[in-house]
């Protein structure tokens, strides 16, 4: 597991990712940057098709993209190449953050050539964020155990092994939960009444996870058996509390 980051202010991250494009636009000529960003935006694009555009959050940002080029070129476009315009901008802006994070193009489907088979493969972005996760549960099933986290819209089902802390999930928890209880605020965890039917579930093997500094809060970053991170959980101390909570119910004997 990763050491744990030290708290900074938002200003130092903004300064750093203000670096980080000045560096990426100092290192790039013309028709060097042409080919890089032409290849990572069509492999943000193809990620888009394969797993954003059912998801209604892509549907609302796309609406407000286009709001946005209304405002800056009103009555230039009609309905739909106003739509196009918004998805080609939604596009770009994940390719150039993907350039930004020296990852290149997102999951292209090309194969590399030969002399860079033994090139280290690249991190793809996080997809999933999931936000102050207030309905928590535990599911014993035959094959073992899994964390079910959702705040209302994505469900995270994690598969945990045999016991809580079999791939280790309970121990890094509470790592990650010391860390946010002593440098985060505590926030407020508000039980649901009732189990909340989400709109997309995520199955994941825990594989480890990694904490990152938010300000006010901090996220966990959930890697599967690859070391990739798949999802993005922003929490609270009080979140993680109840979460370690949760595990902790289940007994010695495997019960719950």
């Amino acid at each position: 597991m990763s050491e744990e980051p030290g708290f900074r202010e938002q200003s130092d991250d903004d300064e750093e990712l203000f670096e980080e494009i000045r560096r990426f636009l100092a290192e790039q000529a013309g028709d060097e940057i042409y080919e890089d960003i032409r290849a990572a935006f069509q492999g943000a694009r193809s990620f888009i098709n394969r797993e954003l555009r059912a998801m209604e959050e892509y549907s609302r940002m796309i609406r407000t993209l286009e709001r946005l080029v209304e405002d800056e070129f009103p009555g230039t476009f009609t309905g739909a190449l106003r739509t196009r315009v918004a998805e080609m901008l939604y596009a770009y802006g994940l390719a150039h953050y993907s350039l930004l994070q020296q990852q290149g193009p997102v999951d292209v489907e090309v194969e590399p050539p030969a002399e860079e088979d033994d090139e280290e493969v690249n991190r793809p972005l996080v997809i999933y964020d999931l936000w102050f996760p207030q309905d928590i549960a535990i599911e014993h099933a035959e094959e073992g155990y899994y964390l079910h986290l959702s705040d209302g819209r994505i469900d995270l089902s994690l598969y945990l092994g045999t016991d809580p802390n079999d791939r280790g999930a309970l121990v890094d928890l509470v790592d990650h939960w010391g860390y946010a209880t002593a440098n985060t605020p505590p926030g407020e965890y508000q039980p649901p009444g009732e189990r909340i039917t989400p709109v997309l579930t995520v199955e994941l093997d825990y594989g480890g996870s990694e904490l990152v500094d938010a300000d006010d809060h901090v996220d966990i970053l959930f890697l599967d058996h690859n070391g990739e991170p798949i999802v993005r959980m922003h929490a609270r101390s009080n979140e993680l509390r109840a979460i370690i909570d949760e595990l902790q119910t289940i007994g010695h004997d495997g019960e719950i």
